[in-house]
C-alpha cells in the first residue's frame, strides 16, 4: 500500500536542515536578548543618571532594556522548544503570538527611547 501524499514520511537531510534552521532561528532571538541586556547595563553605567531631577529616567530605560533581553530570551526558547517538537510530529506551524508580543514588547521600548531622547540635553 502507498502511503498517502499528505503522509509521507520525511526525508532525513529535509528534517536535519528544518531542525538547523529552527537552532538558527533560536540563536537570533538569542542574540537579539543578549545584546538587549547588554544596551540597558550600558545604559545604566554611561549615560548622565538624573537628566530629570527627580525622575530616574535613565535607571527606568535600563530596567526597561533589560527586562525586554530577559523577555526576548524566553520567548526565543518557547519558539524553539514548540517548534521542534511540531517538526517532529510533523505539524509545524509559523509563529503568532510570538512575534505580535515581540512588536507590541518593542513598540514599547521604542516609545520609551523616544521619550529619553526627548528629555536628554542637548
Amino acid at each position: 500500500m502507498k502511503p498517502d501524499a499528505g503522509h509521507r514520511p520525511a526525508d532525513p537531510d529535509s528534517r536535519a536542515r528544518t531542525h538547523l534552521a529552527n537552532e538558527r532561528t533560536f540563536l537570533a532571538w538569542f542574540r537579539t536578548g543578549i545584546t538587549l541586556i547588554a544596551l540597558g547595563l550600558a545604559a545604566a553605567q554611561f549615560l548622565t543618571p538624573n537628566l530629570i531631577p527627580g525622575v530616574p529616567v535613565v535607571h527606568l530605560l535600563s530596567i526597561v532594556m533589560v527586562a525586554a533581553g530577559i523577555t526576548m530570551l524566553i520567548i526565543g526558547r518557547r519558539r524553539y522548544v514548540v517548534s521542534r517538537d511540531r517538526i517532529e510530529q510533523g505539524r509545524f506551524l509559523p509563529a503568532a503570538s510570538s512575534v505580535d508580543f515581540s512588536v507590541a514588547l518593542f513598540t514599547i521600548v521604542g516609545l520609551v527611547a523616544i521619550a529619553f531622547i526627548l528629555l536628554a540635553p542637548r
